[in-house]
C-alpha cells in the first residue's frame, strides 16, 4: 500500500513499557497523523502490573494503529528495544519512549530528512524537553559533519545536544549490528547513538518533531539510589565502544563527567563518602579532575563529612561520645558465622560513635585483639575454671545457659564501663534483660530470626520430633518474645518483613528497627563487578555455603546432591556441586563421595570458592533473618537460584535479581536456562550486583545502626 506523497507503510516503532498506563495513551494518539507511515507498533511491556497492555491495545483500536504487544520481563528500556529490533520488519526503526509524544508530522518529517540524504544511516529533530514547573527547552541538532568519527567523539564530550529517544529515525540496516546497552539504565541510549554515529552518516532537520517528558526527581535516584554500581556498569559499556574505534581519551571523559553528574546529586543529598568515592574517578582523569568545578565540589564534600563526623561540634549541641556494650552467647571475634558477622560488624560501626565493649558468655576463643583500638573484647567465662550455676532453675528450648558467675562479671563490667546502650544478642539470652535494665540508659534487643517463628519452620527439616513438640516449643517462644518487648528500649530485626512478624506479637509499642546483616567482609570484595569465572575446571560450578551442621543447611545439601545436581548434570555433564562450611554433620561427609560433589571443610577464606563459582544455588526449606550466604555470593558477582523462603526479607526482584522457586525440578531448570545463555546470566550477575551494594552495602548499613542507635535523635 503506497500513501499520496508516494511513502510506504516503512516504519517499524519501537515502545518500551513498564507501568505506563497513565500515559500511554497520549504516546498512541501522537502517532495517528503519520500513521499512513507505520507498518507495525511493537510494544514491549516489561512486566507491568497496571494494565499497561490492555490499555494499549484499546487506544491501537481506537486509533487504528497497527499495534502489537509483546510480554517479557526484561527488566530494562535497553533489553525492550532490543527485543524490539529483533523482531521488526520495517526498512526504518523509531524508538519512542511511552511517556513521549511524537509532534504531528514529525515522522514524516524524519523520513524525508533521512531519504533525501543518500547513505545517512539516521536523521535527527530537534526536541522540546518539557520539566514540570519550568519553561520548554527546545534542542535542535546541530555541529554533526560528514566525519563520522569526529561525530562520535563530540557526542560523547556534550558538544553537540544529546539525542533524545524518539528524535532519530533510523534506517535497520544501519543498526544490524548495534544493540542498546543491557546491563545499566543510565546512559545506554547514549552508548546506542555513540556506536550509530561511529559507523553512519547523519542527517538533520532543525525542526521539532518531539516533546518528551523529564522527570528530574527519577532521575536523581537512578543516580543516588546504586551509585557505585551504576558507574561500573556505564564504565562497562563505555569501554565496549572502543570496538567502535572512538579513542580511549574521550571514553575516559565521559566516564570522569559521569561520575561527576553521580557525585553531584549525591552531594545534594549529603550523600558525603559515596560522593568522594565518585570523586575519585573524576580525579582520575587530568584535565576534568582538576577543573575549577570539580574543585569545588571536593571542598563541599569534606566540609560536609566533616561536619558529620561523630564528636564533631559546631558550638553547643554537639554530639557527645556514646559508650556501648555488645552482649553475644559466642565470642564476636574472630567472626566466622553468621552470627559473629552480625555482631563484629555492628560493633565496629558503633565504635565510630565512641568505645565498644563485645562481651561474650562463652569463653574467648582466640588470644588476637580486633585490630580496632575503639573494640575490645571479654570474655565472661573461662575454659578453665568449674562449671557453676546457672541463672533460672528453669529454661525453655531455644534459651542459652547462661552461668552465674558470667551474670557478676556482666554487671561489675557494665559499672565500669558504663555504657550508654547495651544490646543483647537474641532471645537466647532473654534471662539477662531484666538485670542489665537498670545499668542503662538504652537496652536494645537484637533478635536476628523470629525465633518462634523459626521453631515452627524447622518442623520441615526435623522428622524425628512431633508437631505437638514443635508448636509447644513455638509457643513457649513467643512468650519469652512478648517478656522482652516489654521491658527492653528498641527491637533491632533483620528484615521487614520480621519486623511485620514481631509487630503482630507484640503487646506493648516499641521502636523496631530494621538493620539487616550487611555484605559479609565487604572490604575484601573487589569494589568492581568481578570477571566470570573461567571454565577450565568444569562448567557451571556450583556453590553452596553455609553452617553444615545446622539442620535446615543439611536438609539443602541433600536435596542439592539427590534431587537438583543429578538433572543439571543430565544437561550439563561437567556441572560439579561444592559445600562449603564448618562443622559438617556425617550426613554431609556422606555426599562428598558422590559423582560431582565436594566438600570444603571450614574453609578459611571464602574468596577463592567465590570467585570460582558460576552459581549458587541455595534450596532452604526453614531458616530465618536474612541470607547472608546471598549477599556475599551477589557482591562476589555469583548468580543465586533459591527458594522464596531463602531470599525471604531480603526484598530482591524476582526474575532479575534472583531466580526463586520452591521446585527442585524448577531450580534445576534454572540453573540449565541461566547456564546456556551467557547475555542473560550476565544481566543477572549485574543487577544482582547493583541490588546488593545498594541495599546491603556499608553505608546502608552505617545508616541503619546510626539510626537503629538513636544517634539521629539526639538533640532534637
Amino acid at each position: 500500500m503506497s500513501t499520496s506523497d508516494g511513502a510506504r507503510l516503512d516504519i517499524s516503532i519501537v515502545i518500551p513499557a513498564r507501568n505506563a498506563a497513565a500515559t500511554i495513551d497520549a504516546t498512541l494518539r501522537s502517532l495517528v497523523p503519520d500513521r499512513d507511515l507505520i507498518g507495525e507498533i511493537l510494544l514491549i511491556d516489561d512486566g507491568s502490573n497496571d494494565q499497561t497492555a490492555a490499555i494499549s491495545i484499546q487506544s491501537a483500536r481506537k486509533y487504528e494503529l497497527p499495534l502489537e504487544v509483546l510480554g517479557a520481563r526484561l527488566g530494562g528500556a535497553g533489553a525492550a528495544r532490543n527485543a524490539g529490533m529483533a523482531r521488526a520488519k520495517s526498512k526504518f526503526l523509531f524508538f519512542l519512549d511511552a511517556d513521549d509524544e511524537v509532534i504531528a508530522g514529525g515522522l514524516r518529517l524524519l523520513r524525508e530528512t533521512l531519504v533525501s540524504s543518500p547513505g545517512a544511516g539516521l536523521s535527527i529533530g530537534a526536541s522540546i524537553r518539557r520539566t514540570g514547573g519550568r519553561p520548554d527547552k527546545l534542542k535542535a541538532p546541530h555541529g554533526y559533519t560528514s566525519d563520522r568519527a569526529m561525530n562520535a567523539r563530540r557526542y560523547l564530550l556534550n558538544e553537540v545536544w544529546p539525542i533524545a529517544v524518539g528524535s532519530a529515525l533510523i534506517a535497520a540496516q544501519a543498526t544490524a549490528a548495534i544493540r542498546f546497552p543491557e546491563t545499566t539504565s543510565l546512559d545506554e541510549d547514549t552508548c546506542y547513538w555513540a556506536a550509530l554515529l561511529a559507523r553512519s552518516d547523519v542527517a538533520t532537520t532543525p525542526a521539532p518533531v518531539l516533546l518528551y517528558h523529564h522527570d528530574e526527581e527519577r532521575m536523581e535516584r537512578r543516580f543516588v539510589q546504586t551509585p557505585r554500581a551504576t558507574f561500573l556498569a556505564i564504565a562497562l559499556e563505555l569501554d565496549k565502544l572502543a570496538g567502535s574505534g572512538i579513542a580511549k581519551d574521550v571514553l575516559q571523559w565521559r566516564k570522569a563527567w559521569i561520575a561527576q553528574r553521580i557525585a553531584r546529586q549525591l552531594l545534594k543529598h549529603k550523600r558525603y563518602g559515596d560522593a568522594m568515592r565518585m570523586m575519585r574517578a573524576v580525579r582520575a582523569h587530568k584535565t576534568l579532575g582538576w577543573s575549577w568545578k570539580a574543585l569545588q565540589y571536593r571542598t563541599r564534600i569534606h566540609a560536609g563529612a566533616m561536619m558529620e563526623r561523630p564528636g564533631y561540634s559546631s558550638g553547643a549541641g554537639g554530639d557527645t561520645e556514646r559508650r556501648t556494650l555488645i552482649v553475644s552467647y559466642d565470642p564476636a571475634f574472630p567472626a566466622v558465622s553468621g552470627a559473629d558477622l552480625r555482631n563484629f560488624r555492628n560493633a565496629g560501626l558503633a565504635a565510630e560513635y565512641g568505645p565498644v565493649r563485645l562481651a561474650s558468655i562463652r569463653p574467648l576463643s582466640d588470644p588476637s585483639k580486633p585490630t580496632d583500638a575503639r573494640l575490645h573484647t571479654v570474655g565472661l567465662t573461662t575454659a578453665e575454671e568449674p562449671r557453676s550455676g546457672s541463672l533460672g532453675w528453669w529454661r525453655i528450648a531455644g534459651e542459652n545457659r547462661i552461668p552465674r558467675v558470667a551474670l557478676v562479671r556482666l554487671r561489675t563490667l557494665a559499672q565500669t564501663f558504663k555504657p550508654d546502650t547495651i544490646i543483647v544478642e537474641g532471645i537466647g539470652l532473654f534471662k539477662l534483660l531484666r538485670p542489665l535494665r537498670p545499668l542503662t540508659k538504652q537496652l536494645i534487643l537484637d533478635m536476628h530470626n523470629v525465633e518462634s517463628d523459626l521453631a515452627g519452620q524447622l518442623r520441615r527439616v526435623d522428622a524425628a520430633r512431633s508437631a505437638a513438640a514443635v508448636i509447644a516449643t513455638s509457643l513457649g517462644i513467643r512468650r519469652l518474645e512478648r517478656k522482652a518487648l516489654a521491658i527492653v528500649d528498641r527491637v533491632w530485626v533483620c528484615s521487614t518483613s520480621d519486623r511485620e512478624k514481631l509487630m503482630a506479637v507484640c503487646r506493648r509499642k516499641v521502636p523496631i528497627d530494621v538493620v539487616a546483616n550487611g555484605i559479609p567482609h565487604a572490604g575484601d570484595i573487589p569494589e568492581a563487578l568481578p570477571a566470570e569465572a573461567a571454565t577450565e575446571n568444569g562448567f557451571p560450578v556450583i556453590l553452596f555455603v553455609g553452617h553444615l551442621g545446622y539442620p535446615p543447611n543439611v536438609d539443602a545439601a541433600e536435596r542439592l546432591v539427590g534431587a537438583i545436581l543429578p538433572r543439571i548434570r543430565k544437561a550439563l555433564p561437567a556441572a560439579r556441586l561444592v559445600l562449603a562450611g564448618r562443622s559438617p554433620k556425617p550426613a554431609v561427609r556422606a555426599l562428598a563421595g558422590l559423582p560431582g560433589v565436594q566438600l570444603v571443610e571450614d574453609p578459611e577464606d571464602m574468596a577463592p570458592l567465590l570467585s570460582s563459582a558460576h552459581l549458587s544455588i541455595i534450596p532452604l526449606r526453614a531458616g530465618g533473618g536474612t541470607r547472608i550466604k546471598i549477599l556475599e555470593a551477589m557482591a562476589w558477582g555469583v548468580p543465586v537460584i533459591a527458594t522464596p523462603l531463602a531470599a525471604e526479607g531480603l526484598d530482591l526482584v524476582e526474575g532479575e535479581e534472583v531466580l526463586l522457586s520452591a521446585s527442585d525440578e524448577k531450580l534445576a531448570e534454572m540453573a540449565i536456562e541461566l547456564c546456556l545463555h551467557p547475555g542473560r546470566r550476565a544481566r543477572q550477575r549485574i543487577r544482582a550486583h547493583q541490588a546488593v551494594w545498594a541495599k546491603f552495602g556499608p553505608q546502608t548499613i552505617r545508616n541503619a545502626i546510626r539510626h537503629g542507635l538513636g544517634v539521629d535523635s539526639v538533640g532534637k
